[in-house]
């Protein structure tokens, strides 16, 4: 009886043990999503030197374009069947989402610091706030108003501590930033029933391709000529932005999703913007001061007025 009794506790023990172990594993594996989005800020900076902006947001693409294109088949089968009526729609996010975003980024990328455009970036949740309260008629009362209050808040704060003047490229840069989180925010807001019909990751997927077919117009001469001289470390960057953060982050993003860890993924909203911080001081050598610390500060607290009380849905995406 006292074996049995003792066999029974040990079973509870790794019962407990493995229960707790699920639970943890998706925020360590979020954790890591945030890392690798956020790194991707400084890999753009790093990048720059070799492409021009447009250059380096078809190449980007072309590579994971090629990723999405082999997932396809395996992945990329809607729930329903497409309907042509959905066809503007799907155009409107394919263009926010892929061209909008990333050359008004890199465009921003090539003027400010890669810890500034993270941080500007980060006001995407008080974009969607407003954008679903304008288009989609959902409620949110006086926390519109106060978060793009405090959100400004931040950004002048951050425009102010960089020295930015209206006639100088930092300023260019800082408006490319918040275009970029314009981008984001209506990527998320307009492809929500889109999202619900399709599928999360089909729809990913098929945005992605779009996209990717619109960026066919931007390829020149130059593309050719900066693409054929581009050195080990500059390709290492690419690879990284295509495959790392696009592809694999998508596809854990929205494996999270599946598994019902949407409650957690808040948690990266404030984590993508630390790690591109950070990781612009230590391998860029950018600098913080005190305007980067009060405004990066002011518009977390917007993201979080933003978001709170709200569930996070799966069209948010990675902030860069």
């Amino acid at each position: 009886m006292e074996k049995i009794m003792i066999g029974s506790a040990e079973t509870a023990t790794v019962s407990t043990k493995s229960h707790s172990t699920a639970r943890l594993m998706p925020l360590i594996i979020l954790v890591m999503l945030s890392i690798i989005w956020g790194m991707a800020f400084v890999a753009i900076k790093y990048a720059e030197p070799f492409l021009d902006p447009v250059n380096l947001t078809v190449l980007r693409w072309f590579i994971a374009g090629a990723a999405l294109l082999f997932l396809a088949p395996f992945l990329g089968r809607m729930r329903a069947r497409f309907q042509i009526r959905d066809l503007p729609r799907f155009a409107l996010v394919s263009f926010a989402n892929v061209v909008a975003y990333h050359l008004t980024l890199n465009y921003s990328e090539s003027s400010i610091s890669a810890g500034l455009a993270v941080l500007l970036v980060a006001m995407g949740p008080v974009f969607i706030l407003v954008l679903s309260w304008v288009f989609l008629e959902e409620r949110h009362g006086k926390r519109v108003i106060i978060a793009v209050t405090v959100a400004f808040a931040g950004a002048l704060i951050l425009s102010f501590g960089n020295g930015v003047t209206a006639g100088s490229s930092s300023f260019s840069g800082i408006l490319e930033a918040v275009g970029t989180a314009l981008s984001y925010s209506a990527f998320a807001v307009f492809s929500k029933p889109l999202v619900r019909k399709y599928g999360a990751i089909p729809f990913t997927i098929w945005v992605g391709l779009f996209g990717t077919v619109m960026l066919l117009p931007l390829v020149s001469g130059s593309f050719i000529s900066q693409v054929s001289a581009l050195p080990l470390d500059g390709w290492i960057s690419m690879l990284y932005l295509s495959l790392a953060s696009t592809v694999l982050g998508y596809m854990i993003f929205y494996t999270l999703v599946n598994r019902g860890s949407v409650s957690r993924l808040a948690v990266q909203l404030y984590l993508v913007p630390l790690v591109g911080v950070i990781g612009g001081v230590l391998i860029l050598g950018e600098s913080i001061s005190v305007y980067t610390i009060e405004g990066g500060i002011a518009i977390l607290v917007a993201v979080a007025i933003s978001t709170g009380n709200m569930r996070m849905n799966m069209t948010l995406k990675k902030p860069e």
